[in-house]
């Protein structure tokens, strides 16, 4: 599966995900966010982590996911949820990683009230906060109106 993160004007991007199981489908364009694309986050640190049944792995699988749609018009529009229902869970436990790793990669707080418990061992926070450092420097190099591309 092949993940297209395209750079925009004012701090923007879209996202075209090809070659999965199911349509193609588009993420309208959407706010970067301070340092690089949600998603992208996803991407990089579902890798480290090789989770393969989180975010990335359920759409790979056919998910779709809110704010994305098709490419092109199809009528195959409930398979998607099927996946999100089998999948529910770990895609929450991705999450949960991604968020945790990114909290401490942003040097936002990891204790206090309403953070609760790392979800990720000391190893496992030190291959996701790299793999966010990696990307990051990927993400920068990427021109407005050009694209990274990452490889499912």
């Amino acid at each position: 599966m092949d993940i297209v993160f395209r750079k925009l004007p004012d701090g923007r991007h879209d996202i075209v995900v090809r070659d999965r199981k199911g349509p193609d489908v588009r993420l309208a364009p959407t706010a970067t966010g301070p340092t690089l694309p949600h998603d992208l986050a996803h991407a990089a640190v579902e890798d480290a982590l090789g989770i393969t049944d989180g975010f990335w792995g359920a759409m790979a699988q056919g998910a779709t996911f809110e704010g994305f749609e098709t490419v092109e018009p199809t009528r195959h529009r409930r398979s998607g949820l099927k996946v999100l229902r089998r999948k529910g869970d770990a895609v929450m436990r991705a999450e949960l990683s991604v968020n945790w790793a990114y909290r401490v990669w942003s040097g936002l707080s990891t204790q206090g009230r309403g953070v609760g418990r790392s979800p990720l061992d000391d190893r496992e926070t030190a291959l996701a906060t790299a793999a966010l450092d990696r990307a990051a420097e990927r993400w920068s190099r990427v021109a407005e109106g050009e694209a990274l591309t990452w490889r499912w």
